[in-house]
């Protein structure tokens, strides 16, 4: 999650090659963006693993904030990045609300059976262990778990 954060900071160049170039009031928002980038990669920076979830909340709002300021950029290469700080804010929201603080807990599961054939399963674990607003956050966030996890779609 971190490579992310840290890709998008660095990538925050007014150089593009894309069919929306970078023009002076792109330049200008980046530059405002860059030091809440900067504080996010920064704090994501100090954990080699997954941060405990009552710290993904900082994280979060962190995000929020900087996905707002990215918001009236149009050139392409910063909207391109602006998709990937998207992609990690949807993981530290997820790791941090009631899904994540139930696996944090209960332990983490980490093969896409569980979450493909024996999905039922599953989510009565879930629920059971840790209630029906964690099983919400996991179906929410469903096609994100697979994507990380690297599952082949279902047929």
């Amino acid at each position: 999650m971190q490579t992310l954060v840290l890709f998008f900071f660095s990538s925050v160049v007014v150089l593009t090659n894309g069919a929306v170039p970078c023009d002076h009031l792109d330049a200008i928002k980046s530059l405002e963006c860059k030091p809440l980038l900067g504080k996010l990669a920064g704090e994501m920076a100090k954990h080699s693993d997954m941060p405990p979830p009552d710290e993904l909340k900082q994280f979060s709002t962190m995000c929020q904030e900087a996905l707002s300021c990215m918001e009236g950029i149009k050139c392409d290469v910063l909207r391109n990045a602006t998709v990937l700080i998207a992609k990690t804010c949807t993981g530290i929201n997820l790791m941090s609300g009631p899904f994540g603080k139930c696996i944090d807990t209960k332990g983490r599961p980490g093969n896409c059976q569980m979450y493909q054939d024996e999905f039922e399963c599953t989510k009565k674990l879930t629920k059971d262990k840790c209630g029906e607003e964690a099983v919400e956050s996991m179906k929410k966030h469903m096609d994100y778990i697979l994507g990380m996890m690297e599952c082949d779609a279902k047929e």
